[in-house]
């Protein structure tokens, strides 16, 4: 490990051992209001996503340890820090190889209520979720995460408005030599959040993409809008829907964009709390092709994709994963609740590209059992198939059943 490494880690350990002790004896002393927050995240998979049952199952345990230290200094005023470690069991062959895994997820303060009046400023590393996650969301399947650096202004509670601005990448380092080309990647967004009542939500939002690096063509990278809208909400005791429109214009490498995304789903909840939940839904996702002089691919941005395009994970970056021409998604979900704590879901997608020649890619199968063991602890086990067609089958030879599986044990508090 580098000595700069090795120096941020000892000082995440002395950060944490301090709060710990500096905490607990403030906290009861009442001098200092503080709260922690950890997880532990243990999760056994078992990976036959290549389509080749000859090549076996790739057999893996992935570890995810996240600490956060929320500290209220005064009334209006917090800090949170949230310190986390990735890593996979067995990559490290000696015990006391080394940290480098140990990364500083979140790191933010806010200030709530900002002259007298619902305003809150947040400023710092921080997870983002929006609507559904199907645009901006924390990932929080993956084994890091996803969190994003900038400003956020709110305005207003039950019906508010969110302002940010991220910095997703700084390509010149501050201090160059002046007349460097600008090449920084940021996103700006204004996200209102309308809750009509308890039973209805009607989100509308606008989001800008800047990435001002020049290609071969000295054209920007990426100038890009989205504007959309999200509303979810019940009918009577049960039925309820789900829909999100989204259309995207600006520029792409010098090459105008025009592209959109409508989805929707509708449910019905057969009686009372423990009873099964049925859905259906659509989802459609423009896709380009290189005769078309626009670009008219869809891009699901800081999305948590794994939630919504299957458990298997073959679009989770679109999209790439679609090979630019979309992707169509006809979907029936079931919840089935099997006691207090325990619950069993069946996903069914059947998928689909909307441009070109071939363009059904398969069907997949997930099959979840949850069960909640205490307010801290759970687990789940999940089994995954895919039945690919002939465009998901481009890098095997073999054309089998895809699989997966995975054991998740998680606790929380």
């Amino acid at each position: 490990m580098h000595n700069n490494s090795k120096t941020v880690v000892l000082f995440m350990f002395a950060f944490l051992f301090f709060m710990f002790l500096t905490g607990a004896a403030f906290a009861q002393s009442g001098l200092l209001p503080a709260k922690f927050n950890a997880e532990i995240r243990a999760r056994s998979e078992a990976s036959g996503r290549d389509f080749d049952n000859s090549t076996g199952l790739n057999t893996y345990t992935l570890l995810r340890t996240r600490f956060g230290a929320l500290i209220l200094p005064l009334e209006d005023v917090q800090i949170f820090m949230q310190f986390q470690d990735s890593q996979v069991f067995g990559t490290k062959p000696k015990a006391l190889s080394g940290a480098s895994n140990i990364d500083l997820h979140q790191a933010y303060f806010e200030i709530a209520n900002i002259w007298n009046k619902s305003i809150f400023l947040k400023i710092g590393r921080q997870e983002l979720t929006y609507g559904n996650e199907r645009l901006i969301g924390s990932e929080g399947f993956g084994n890091v995460g996803r969190a994003l650096e900038g400003i956020k202004l709110t305005f207003g509670k039950n019906r508010n408005i969110d302002i940010f601005t991220m910095l997703i990448s700084e390509s010149t380092p501050p201090g160059t030599m002046p007349g460097t080309p600008n090449a920084d990647f940021n996103f700006l967004g204004f996200y209102y959040k309308h809750r009509r009542n308890l039973l209805h939500v009607v989100d509308g939002y606008l989001f800008f993409e800047s990435n001002l690096e020049e290609t071969s063509g000295g054209e920007n990278e990426l100038k890009r809008v989205t504007i959309g809208t999200y509303d979810k909400g019940k009918i009577g005791r049960h039925i309820d829907f789900e829909t999100e429109l989204a259309y995207q214009f600006g520029k792409r490498r010098g090459r105008s964009v025009s592209a959109f995304m409508l989805t929707g789903s509708l449910g019905y909840h057969f009686g009372g709390g423990r009873k099964p939940h049925l859905s259906i839904g659509l989802d459609y996702l423009s896709g380009t092709t290189s005769a078309d002089a626009d670009y008219k691919a869809f891009d699901t941005l800081y999305a948590t994709n794994h939630k919504f395009y299957g458990f298997m994970d073959y679009f989770l970056k679109l999209p790439i994963d679609s090979q630019s021409r979309g992707l169509q998604d006809a979907m029936l979900k079931l919840k089935i609740p099997l006691g207090r704590k325990v619950r069993f879901d069946a996903h069914y997608h059947n998928f689909r590209m909307v441009r070109g020649e071939r363009r059904s890619l398969g069907n997949e199968f997930d099959f979840v059992l949850s069960y909640v063991y205490n307010v801290v602890a759970s687990f789940q086990v999940a089994m995954t198939f895919f039945v690919p067609d002939d465009p998901m089958l481009a890098t095997s030879t073999a054309g089998d059943i895809g699989f997966w599986s995975y054991t998740t044990f998680l606790v929380k508090f």
